[in-house]
């Protein structure tokens, strides 16, 4: 018994999602211009500028690899069947983006000019 009820939890605790698969998860990042990029604890990205929501995207990470894909239709999104997949990269709690690939040229444009610091 003393064997059993370790080895049962070490099997629920390995289908649970592990926060350390994605750093992004449950985070706050802040531009110089005041634009303020929030990754949800579930698979969503928001943007906000003076307390109103400009756009959210949902997101996935793998190792260092983020796949965006806007959901929400506005003069700020692409559309919401596009995927960027860019390489980001934290550093003295600063976010950045490098484009792998976005045929959405105005996000991979602005994505990749983004020095986020952690709020």
């Amino acid at each position: 018994m003393k064997i059993v009820l370790p080895l049962i939890a070490i099997i629920v605790l390995s289908f649970l999602p592990a926060q350390k698969d994605n750093p992004l998860r449950n985070t706050k990042w802040e531009a110089p211009n005041g634009l303020e990029i929030y990754f949800t604890t579930s698979d969503t990205v928001k943007l906000i500028m003076e307390n109103k929501l400009i756009t959210a995207a949902q997101y996935k990470v793998k190792d260092s690899v983020v796949v965006w894909r806007d959901f929400i239709k506005s003069d700020a999104t692409c559309d919401t069947s596009i995927r960027g997949t860019y390489i980001y990269k934290i550093r003295d709690s600063l976010l950045s983006f490098k484009v792998l690939s976005d045929r959405c040229e105005e996000r991979a444009d602005i994505m990749q000019t983004l020095v986020l610091a952690k709020e």
